[in-house]
């Protein structure tokens, strides 16, 4: 998380009056969507297009997946008061209103940008996920500006138990290209869904970058009663707040809630070479209700944030692939509540 970003989305805590070119974050509700459901597990899936609930230049515009539902625990309910309806317009970020940028829940993904530094001042670069874009800045962590140069094409297909997303592009100016497919799929008489990806570089040059899941969890108002375990022993780079948080070992603990117009932020570390480091469980002690979070590949980093109204956890994963070269990687959620076993 981005010190900017972090001090925009903290303007969150603030919830704000109805203002032109803001609505309800209750608004999203009417986007298109598809409702996915195992019989145990349900969730609300968006594809992309003109009508798309995300139209920023932020998150990878497949596969975003919203009010994740078990046993009545909306896992991934709204986060933010209200949001800028269009994406173009930076100017209006009253109190408790989310840019276009962030303006969607989770869990979503963000890739970091490919070939920025190479392309120069008004030269085209990568938001994969996204499209190609025109270098305006001399910031990296900048989100790009709209429009998009080239956006790709896409496809997207849904079942009762999931969805898939392709996306292909292909930028001769730049060099970039890619052939990429995303998959959620609820798992059968099972309370789990994964995410699983390929990636295929169809261009000319390398595609290096990583990718995180913002897993945007409203399981505890606050973050009370919210205990995160992984394998291995944790430490932070930044103190957190030892009146909210308290590392134990292996455990994070938040032992009071977070107050508005408070963060908890650090990356976090502890973590090793291999994928099966790419383990947590984040649940919320007081109700039951919790998930279990793996990975297939490697960490990067981790990534911790949270204010009053969510908590995410953000293992990062690399990405380098060569021209031809294709890589693959999966997410699973597995979700559990009381009497679970």
């Amino acid at each position: 998380m981005r010190p900017a970003l972090a001090a925009l989305l903290l303007a969150l805590s603030t919830p704000a009056a109805a203002q032109p070119g803001t609505l309800p974050a209750r608004a999203l509700d009417d986007a298109p969507h598809v409702v996915i459901s195992n019989g145990l597990i349900s969730a609300r899936v968006y594809p992309p297009g003109e009508k798309s609930l995300y139209k920023g230049t932020r998150f990878d515009h497949a596969g975003v997946v919203m009010h994740v539902t078990y046993k009545g625990q909306n896992y991934t309910d709204y986060w933010f008061d209200r949001y800028v309806v269009d994406p173009r317009d930076t100017s209006r970020q009253p109190a408790g209103t989310v840019t276009a940028c962030c303006a969607v829940s989770g869990p979503v993904e963000e890739f970091a940008v490919v070939g920025f530094e190479e392309a120069g001042m008004g030269g085209r670069f990568l938001k994969p996920g996204i499209g190609i874009f025109k270098r305006d800045s001399d910031n990296p962590l900048q989100f790009p500006t709209l429009p998009a140069l080239n956006q790709g094409t896409r496809s997207f297909k849904s079942t009762k138990t999931g969805a898939h997303f392709v996306h292909d592009l292909n930028d001769a100016a730049s060099g970039y290209g890619y052939h990429y497919v995303k998959a959620i799929e609820l798992i059968a008489g099972q309370p789990q869904m994964t995410m699983s990806h390929e990636m295929k570089n169809t261009g000319t040059k390398p595609i290096i970058t990583t990718v995180y899941n913002h897993n945007f969890l409203t399981l505890s108002p606050g973050s009370e009663h919210m205990v995160i375990t992984a394998p291995f022993n944790w430490s932070a780079e930044k103190p957190l707040q030892p009146e909210l948080v308290k590392l134990e070992g292996k455990t994070i603990r938040y032992i009071a809630p977070i107050p508005p117009g408070v963060t908890t932020m650090s990356l976090m570390n502890g973590f090793g070479p291999t994928a099966s480091d790419y383990d947590f469980t984040v649940t919320n002690s007081k109700t039951g209700f919790g998930q279990r979070i793996r990975g297939d590949q490697p960490i990067a980093k981790i990534n911790m944030w949270s204010i009053h109204t969510n908590y995410s956890l953000e293992p990062y994963i690399a990405i380098s692939l060569q021209p031809g070269e294709t890589k693959r990687w999966t997410y699973t959620y597995d979700f559990y509540g009381p009497g679970d076993k």
